[in-house]
C-alpha cells in the first residue's frame, strides 16, 4: 500500500500541523482534510491552541538569556558532569517550546479562503476561548477603550466593540489573536442566562472585501459572517438562537459606521 493509498491517521494530522510531515505524505493529507470538514475543524483547534500558546509566552522569548545558560557555559559544564536529571527536564523544556511553533490556520491548496477561511477562524476562536475565563484575556471590559485602542492599532482598521447593551449582552473580554495571514481581533459578550457570542474580525486577504452575510454553521457552531470595506466579520455562538441574526445586523450597523 502507498503513502497516497493508506487511511489518514491522527499521526499524520498532528505531523501536519507540526510542519513534521513527509513531503509524499501530504497531498493525501490535504485531500482528507479537504473531503472531510470535521476533521480540517480539529486541526484549526490544534493550530489554535499552539497560537495561544505562543501569545501566552511571547513574553519569555524577549527576555535576554541569563548568563546561567550561556551556550559556551553550558558545553563546559557538560564536559565536567555527567548528564543530570535537571538537564533532562531542560531539554524538554526547549523541545516543548519548539513544538509549539506550528502556524494556526496552515492553509493548503484546498483549504477555505475569503470569508469561508473566516468562518473557520471565527469557529476555531469561540470554541477555545468562550468558555474560558474572561479575567483571562490580556484586557477587560473596565479598560474598553484602551482594548479598542490597541486592537484597532494592531489590525490596521477601527475596531471598537459594538454596544449590545440594548440586546442584554455585555462585553466580558477582548484580546488579539494570529491567523496565518495576520493579526484578528476578538470580543466576547455574555448575554441572558450565560450565554455567550464571539465576535471575531481579521482583515481580508484581498478577497471578498465585502461580502453579503451568511449564515454558517458547524458541528459545534452557528453563526453569520460577513466582510465589509476589507474587514472580515464572524459572529459566532454555541448554541442556536432566535436573536443570533438581529445581533448580526445591529453590529454590521455599528461597524460600518467606523469603517
Amino acid at each position: 500500500m502507498t503513502d497516497q493509498e493508506r487511511p489518514v491517521t491522527d499521526d499524520d494530522l498532528h505531523a501536519y500541523v507540526d510542519g513534521v510531515l513527509d513531503a509524499g505524505r501530504r497531498p493525501a493529507v490535504e485531500r482528507h482534510l479537504a473531503q472531510h470538514p470535521e476533521a480540517a475543524a480539529r486541526v484549526a483547534g490544534w493550530q489554535a491552541v499552539g497560537a495561544s500558546l505562543r501569545e501566552a509566552t511571547a513574553w519569555k522569548a524577549r527576555e535576554p538569556v541569563p548568563a546561567r545558560l550561556d551556550i559556551a557555559r553550558l558545553l563546559e559544564a557538560r564536559r565536567a558532569r555527567r548528564w543530570q536529571p535537571a538537564r533532562v527536564a531542560a531539554s524538554i523544556l526547549i523541545a516543548l517550546a519548539v513544538g509549539a511553533g506550528s502556524g494556526w490556520v496552515a492553509r493548503g491548496p484546498h483549504m477555505p479562503t475569503g470569508v469561508a477561511a473566516v468562518a473557520m477562524e471565527a469557529a476555531s476562536v469561540h470554541r477555545m476561548f468562550a468558555s474560558a475565563d474572561g479575567s483571562a484575556a490580556p484586557y477587560d471590559a473596565g479598560a474598553k477603550a484602551e482594548l479598542a485602542s490597541w486592537l484597532s492599532r494592531e489590525l490596521g482598521h477601527p475596531a471598537t466593540p459594538p454596544d449590545l447593551s440594548r440586546a442584554g449582552y455585555r462585553l466580558v473580554s477582548g484580546r488579539l489573536v494570529a491567523t496565518d495571514l495576520g493579526p484578528a481581533c476578538m470580543y466576547l459578550y455574555e448575554g441572558p442566562h450565560g450565554l455567550r457570542i464571539t465576535l471575531f474580525m481579521r482583515p481580508m486577504e484581498k478577497r471578498n472585501m465585502n461580502a453579503p452575510m451568511r449564515p454558517m454553521h458547524g458541528a459545534e457552531t452557528v453563526g453569520y459572517v460577513w466582510a465589509r470595506n476589507g474587514l472580515g466579520f464572524g459572529l459566532v455562538t454555541s448554541e442556536p438562537m432566535e436573536t443570533l441574526r438581529g445581533l448580526a445586523n445591529e453590529i454590521r450597523d455599528q461597524m460600518s459606521a467606523q469603517i
